[in-house]
């Protein structure tokens, strides 16, 4: 049985940027009592150099009476994460290569072009290797604001 697990799903991260963000989040959870989620989303999403380090994976358990009065476990897991056009992280997802299968080029050598809507947008990249063009790449289903 635990209250939640919190992991970190990026390559790195810097310490010094996410540490104080993680003791804000520590202290809100058990000091301050607040909701897991809500105080995840406040403190890395008030400090984008953090959030922008690392996506997070939080796995957390919440105790709630049924109708008899027995408690029940009800476990969440979910992702908090920047999307970053800049650094290929569209929607907060690493998009590492080009999708040419015969280029593979890095994503630093991509160019992504968003729309005006974050979720209901598709959007498309020009790779500056191969100069292949992905055109209307949805946002994928699981993926929610």
């Amino acid at each position: 049985i635990f209250n939640f697990v919190l992991m970190f799903v990026g390559i790195s991260t810097l310490d010094q940027v996410v540490v104080p963000v993680l003791n804000r989040f520590i202290k809100n959870v058990y000091i301050y009592n607040l909701k897991i989620w809500d105080t995840l989303e406040e403190s890395f999403g008030e400090d984008r150099h953090a959030l922008n380090q690392s996506p997070e994976f939080l796995s957390y358990a919440n105790m709630m009476p049924d109708e008899n009065r027995v408690r029940k476990c009800l476990v969440n897991t979910r992702v908090l994460a920047y999307s970053n056009l800049k650094d290929g992280q569209p929607w907060g997802l690493n998009i590492c290569r080009c999708g040419n299968v015969a280029c593979q080029g890095p994503a630093y050598n991509m160019i992504f072009h968003p729309h005006e809507h974050w979720l209901q947008t598709k959007m498309r990249y020009s790779c500056l290797q191969c100069s292949s063009i992905q055109r209307a790449i949805a946002c994928p289903t699981w993926i929610h604001a």
